[in-house]
């Protein structure tokens, strides 16, 4: 029987792969979309839209009412100030749980895809655990975590919840890591100085299939990410391989980023650099405990990152980003 799913933010980065994702595997779908959005690919798999956005209550109850699980993606990753993060990301996800609880039939699931911005970075080198005190170090971090703890109020009320803090994200159609691929087209790789920052990566087919699996793993909090610890470097080396450059490593002293993330942030930096994304670069290691990893992607399917890498820079040359 055909499963029916709402979906807030399916015109993103991740929202498109999700798209498809479920369409694959049979589900009917609606989405939330504003009336500036750009809706190609809704109509290309025949989503059902639903005008309005994350302040639009009834258009939130319409949309959910009768969908078996809500996947609710859509969060502000770049603002200019406090508020515009609080407003989406908190009193937006305020209002899509109230919008689940209040739906006729209620959905059974909700799944919510964090960061992990919110927990903040590794201590001690150590990957953060899931019931481990959350530290974040931006405004966006600090959202999420506090639109996780309202996820959490909706369990606390019934509704099956699962959270999926997600690590950097790559892949076709992203443009968070564009800007690095540009400057290895150009032989330059910048890097803070000092000890070489360790992450977890995530290919974004990967984190679709995740969240799809969401709907039918246990209710909980997972760290979501490819099973691998990897210095920046290793990072680098792949995207020099797929453009192939050898680009100049350029080191950049705390004192400095520090600095320049003040700069952009006085002139109205959103996001892409700023104070905040200054302290997010300077941490030594983004890593969370991956317990419970493989009721969302199952062991040995997760992309490495250099088959990854090399798809997203196929992708971008086709598309003339680089």
């Amino acid at each position: 029987m055909s499963r029916t799913a709402l979906i807030t933010g399916a015109t993103g980065f991740v929202g498109g792969h999700l798209v498809r994702r479920l369409a694959a595997d049979g589900w009917r779908m609606r989405a939330l979309v504003r009336g500036s959005s750009d809706t190609r690919l809704l109509q290309e798999y025949g989503v059902e839209r639903v005008r309005g956005d994350l302040h639009s209550a009834d258009a939130l109850r319409e949309g959910a009412s009768g969908a078996d699980t809500v996947f609710h993606l859509a969060a502000v990753t770049a603002a200019r100030g406090e508020e515009a993060y609080r407003r989406a990301n908190v009193d937006g996800t305020r209002a899509v749980v109230d919008a689940v609880l209040a739906a006729h039939p209620r959905p059974r699931r909700l799944v919510y895809l964090s960061s992990y911005a919110a927990c903040g970075p590794a201590r001690h080198g150590r990957p953060r655990r899931a019931d481990e005190t959350p530290e974040p170090v931006s405004t966006y971090g600090r959202t999420k975590l506090q639109g996780e703890a309202v996820v959490n109020e909706a369990a606390a009320r019934g509704v099956q919840a699962a959270i999926l803090r997600a690590p950097p994200v790559y892949g076709p159609g992203d443009r968070a890591l564009l800007p690095y691929f540009k400057l290895v087209k150009r032989r330059l790789a910048p890097a803070p100085a000092g000890p070489e920052l360790r992450t977890h990566m995530l290919y974004v087919e990967d984190l679709a299939a995740a969240l799809a699996r969401a709907a039918d793993a246990p209710a909980g909090t997972y760290a979501v990410a490819e099973p691998v610890e990897h210095p920046w470097g290793d990072v680098v080396r792949h995207i020099s391989h797929a453009m192939g450059t050898r680009p100049v490593r350029v080191p950049l002293p705390p004192a400095g980023v520090r600095a320049a993330g003040a700069v952009a942030g006085w002139f109205g930096g959103v996001g892409v650099f700023n104070r905040e994304k200054a302290e997010e670069m300077l941490a030594p290691a983004w890593l969370c405990d991956l317990g419970g990893l493989e009721s969302l992607i199952p062991p040995g399917t997760a992309t490495p990152l250099a088959e990854g890498i090399q798809r997203t820079a196929q992708w971008y040359r086709e598309q003339d980003w680089v």
